[in-house]
């Protein structure tokens, strides 16, 4: 029982019980210190540039519509 609970800093347990090295771990070669778990997060927004420049064309395009919209229901211009 005690052997299921224990840990080995670097390595981790395959479905065999057989200790492997745990190639993830170690030093992020950008930054030159420890991995942090949210390290992976780090591309999670925007993949591509492609990625951004549509988010920001949609994103204007509904702020366009929102003040419209605004402008319509107060008798206004924006």
């Amino acid at each position: 029982m005690d052997d299921v609970l224990e840990t080995k800093a670097g390595f981790y347990r395959d479905a065999a019980g057989i200790w492997q090295k745990d190639r993830r771990s170690g030093v992020d070669r950008r930054v030159g210190k420890p991995v942090e778990p949210w390290a992976h997060e780090r591309r999670g927004g925007f993949r591509r540039q492609a990625d951004r420049e549509l988010y920001e064309k949609e994103h204007k395009q509904m702020i366009d519509e929102a003040l419209s919209e605004f402008a319509e229901e107060h008798e206004g211009h924006v």
